[in-house]
């Protein structure tokens, strides 16, 4: 028996209030749009069950027939090029400083030499965290059918929306990342419990938004042919 697929997110059945909400990125270094992102959570019990195979296609079969992917991709490294550059152009400072202090003699300089280098220490290590965080607690894949959208490094979470429900598609860039072609591609649907899904660090994010459109046209005309010849 086929089974609606806004079931799959338990609209309707639900009870939102009970579900955590998805924690905001820093607003000094923030990966997510200002309306940031945070669906609810799927019922675990149906991701589960779409797995098994259990929900089905409402047009009969596992509905993944012919289903291929057309775009996959993890947070752009691009992003982190300016934080890259200043962690260098420090560290190279602070060598000079280490040349004056040690290599010259300068005893006086070797406590606030020593805290320089434990601070830029600590801020590569913080910029490494950020990176690791980035590119392995985002990753997002396109087929003809679906976006699908994960999130997190320890507490993965996986979104997946039908291209059938797509309503719109943009892009939000800063000035640095129209620079270096990079953005955020945010999908607009009319699923309710993922009315937004937002994909931060996207490299090329106007091509992105294009095949993301172009796939839920031609999605949503093929639908409408097989109704038309039922």
């Amino acid at each position: 028996m086929a089974v609606n697929p806004t079931s799959l997110y338990g609209v309707n059945q639900v009870d939102t209030n009970a579900l955590a909400p998805v924690p905001s990125a820093d607003e000094s270094d923030a990966m997510y749009p200002p309306a940031g992102m945070n669906p609810p959570e799927p019922r675990p019990a149906d991701v589960k069950r779409l797995e098994e195979g259990e929900i089905t296609h409402p047009a009969g079969g596992s509905g993944i027939e012919g289903e291929q992917t057309v775009w996959e991709a993890r947070y752009s490294m691009r992003n982190f090029i300016g934080r890259l550059i200043v962690r260098t152009l420090l560290t190279l400072v602070w060598a000079g400083i280490g040349v004056y202090t040690w290599g010259m003699g300068h005893s006086e300089m070797v406590v606030p030499t020593v805290a320089l280098g434990i601070g830029l220490g600590l801020l590569w290590l913080t910029l490494i965290y950020r990176i690791v965080q980035a590119r392995q607690g985002h990753y997002y894949r396109l087929t003809t059918r679906r976006l699908f959208v994960s999130t997190g490094l320890l507490n993965r979470r996986r979104d997946q929306l039908e291209l059938l429900r797509v309503e719109d598609v943009y892009t939000h860039q800063g000035l640095f990342e129209r620079w270096l072609s990079l953005g955020t591609v945010v999908v607009v649907s009319s699923e309710e419990s993922l009315p937004t899904v937002a994909m931060p660090g996207v490299d090329d994010p106007k091509h992105v938004m294009d095949l993301v459109w172009h796939h839920a046209r031609a999605e949503r005309d093929q639908r409408s042919v097989k109704v038309q010849e039922i």
